[in-house]
Formats: C-alpha cells, sequence, structure tokens
C-alpha cells in the first residue's frame, strides 16, 4: 500500500513552482481611489464645518441665558450659523474675550 502512494508522490511532484497567473496593473485614471478619496476629504471637511456651526449655535444659546436674559434677542437659524460661521450673540451681551 505505501508503494503506490509512494510512486504517485514522486511522479506527481516537481522541482518547479506552480504557475501563477499574473494579470496586468489597473491603470490609475481607472482605479477610482483618488476620486474616492477625494470625495471623503470634502465630506469631513463639510461635517467638521457643520460641526463648528453647531458648536457656535449651542454656544450663543448657552450664553445669552447666562449673561444676558434681559436682552430680547430672535437666535438665527443654524443655515444661518453655516453661512457665516462666528457668534451671533446681540451687541452688549457679552465682553469680547
Amino acid at each position: 500500500m505505501r508503494w503506490p502512494l509512494l510512486y504517485l508522490l514522486t511522479v506527481t511532484a516537481s522541482p518547479e513552482p506552480p504557475v501563477v497567473p499574473v494579470s496586468d496593473p489597473i491603470p490609475a485614471e481607472e482605479q477610482g481611489l483618488p476620486e474616492e478619496v477625494e470625495d471623503a476629504h470634502k465630506g469631513l471637511k463639510g461635517l467638521k464645518n457643520d460641526m463648528l456651526c453647531l458648536e457656535l449655535y449651542l454656544k450663543d444659546r448657552k450664553e445669552h441665558k447666562e449673561f444676558c436674559p434681559e436682552i430680547e434677542w430672535e437666535q438665527p437659524s443654524l443655515e444661518a450659523y453655516k453661512r457665516e460661521p462666528r457668534s451671533h450673540l446681540p451687541e452688549g451681551c457679552k465682553e469680547k474675550e
């Protein structure tokens, strides 16, 4: 029983490495990775800007209640903060830092 198995192993074993199919590399313009990376970068930049605007919006709301609740003030929409990312507190509400 060992002899046929040994014979098969010696006959089928070859000293050459197995042939691995080689594929041509994909051209850079067809890869699409740089465009995806650029889109992700733009998305992150927009997200960062949105977070900054939301932080300013919430900070203004808190500081109005804390420093000048007696001043009548209607807080601008979040869209106004996105167009102009700065504090929109009314004049005289808080000392500039």
